[in-house]
């Protein structure tokens, strides 16, 4: 008996250890396995790309920003609501759809010629590039292409799509932006395209970027050539103010992505169009990666009125996230900010004009009304704003919603409010700014 009962204390006892021993290890492995999910997540970094529409600039938009009192353009309340959205982590780029004018010869529709002043601002503000071939490139011919890049040039603002001459497009073409995030170094490569020039041709030894496939084919193997993470096109394409893509802006997009574009982005429209998304193989036929085309980003500022929804366009954001380990890199999520074009004291002159982009959801339950709008603009807005979120839900893109302190961080400022102060010029010069008369009709 006495035997028997040491035995079993024995074997209780070896069962425990064993017991014990198994459970650590179930432990430490699944110690293990947090460890190692926590460092697999923490080698994720995260750059956002944000994309934007056409950046116009009529004669009203001229005549409003002039100062008669300093004799200067003040376009800081144009983008005062949008600057605070953008980071040191985020590459900001838009479609300048203009010339730039140090002549005093300004001109909206049909030609745009705009001053210089505008680039700066748009520099302050928080944009890092802007892509310029569109069919406005030509509208101030010769001058106005070449001074528009020197301009750019001169405030260190990144460009593509408009060059002096080939050995210009040679050396800067496509555009690679790298941005290094925590450590882990992002490489873009960015190419910009247009359909033509209005009939305004080109003047050598200048090159506007025209949509030719074969020449696109060209750029997107000199690309890849850089090894970048990503490959992005802005395309000016499209018919205007249509809210539906066309045929061939399909054909084309599809055959973008299959020759290795990851992103397409378009502009021309001055409508918001469908964002859409689609998996395709990579060139070793196994492989797969998500790719994104937005066919039209609508305006981000202009003084159109008509025809209906020129008023609105989007901030579209792309979230890349890179693997440090593997330096592999993918869209890991996009969605857009709808933002409407409000011009306060629109019941006055128009040198008080006051040109300003609203993000529409920071504003969206702004009970205090700390823009001021009236009432028929914010219902305006709203109204645009639903239905550009039942037009792009359909095709499944995703919006991103804020709130006011997004967007006014430091406190609430109205739009007519002074912030930039103005140096008054010694002997201040009015500005010349062109009238369009739309052509006579001629009766038989």
């Amino acid at each position: 008996m006495k035997l028997f009962l040491l035995f079993w204390l024995v074997f209780s006892t070896l069962l425990l250890i064993s017991c014990y021993n198994s459970e650590a290890e179930v432990n430490a492995l699944n110690n293990k396995s947090v460890r190692e999910k926590i460092i697999e997540e923490d080698s994720l970094d995260t750059l956002t790309l944000i994309f934007m529409g056409d950046i116009m600039q009529h004669s009203d938009q001229i005549r409003s920003a002039y100062d008669h009192k300093s004799g200067l353009f003040d376009y800081e309340p144009c983008f005062r609501y949008l600057s605070p959205l953008f980071s040191d982590n985020d590459i900001v780029i838009a479609n300048l759809e203009l010339t730039l004018n140090d002549k005093n010869d300004y001109s909206g529709y049909p030609t745009f010629r705009s001053s210089d002043a505008l680039a700066s601002y748009l520099k302050s503000a928080g944009f890092d590039v802007l892509v310029t071939a569109n069919n406005h490139s030509n509208d101030n011919k010769k001058y106005g292409l070449i001074h528009t890049l020197d301009v750019l040039d001169s405030i260190k603002l990144l460009h593509t799509g408009t060059f002096r001459d080939s050995s210009d497009r040679e050396k800067n073409y496509p555009l690679i932006m790298e941005k290094n995030i925590n450590g882990t170094s992002f490489r873009i490569a960015l190419l910009s395209y247009t359909y033509g020039t209005n009939g305004l041709p080109t003047t050598k030894p200048n090159i506007v970027n025209p949509i030719d496939t074969i020449l696109i084919k060209e750029d997107i193997g000199k690309a890849k050539k850089s090894n970048p993470d990503m490959i992005i096109s802005y395309m000016h394409w499209g018919d205007e103010y249509q809210l539906i893509n066309n045929k061939q802006q399909e054909k084309l997009a599809k055959w973008l992505w299959e020759n290795g574009i990851d992103a397409v982005i378009g502009s021309h429209p001055h409508v918001i169009q469908p964002i859409i998304t689609d998996t395709i193989f990579n060139d070793d036929g196994i492989s797969s990666k998500n790719v994104i085309c937005a066919y039209s980003l609508g305006n981000l500022i202009s003084n159109q009125f008509s025809p209906r929804y020129t008023d609105i366009g989007l901030i579209f954001e792309l979230k890349l996230v890179k693997n440090k380990k593997s330096s592999k890199t993918e869209i890991a999520k996009h969605s857009y900010l709808p933002v409407w074009r409000y011009i306060h004291h629109q019941d006055k002159p128009v040198k008080q004009w006051v040109h300003t982009i609203i993000p529409v959801s920071a504003f969206e339950s702004d009970s205090l009304n700390f823009l001021g709008m009236p009432k028929e603009k914010r219902n305006s807005m709203l109204d645009k704003y639903k239905f550009v979120q039942k037009h792009l839900n359909k095709f499944g893109a995703i919006e991103r919603k804020l709130n006011y302190l997004d967007v006014v961080k430091s406190g609430i400022l109205p739009p007519d409010s002074v912030v930039t102060i103005l140096t008054p010029l010694e002997k201040p010069v009015a500005p010349k700014i062109r009238h369009y008369e739309p052509p006579k009709k001629t009766t038989e």
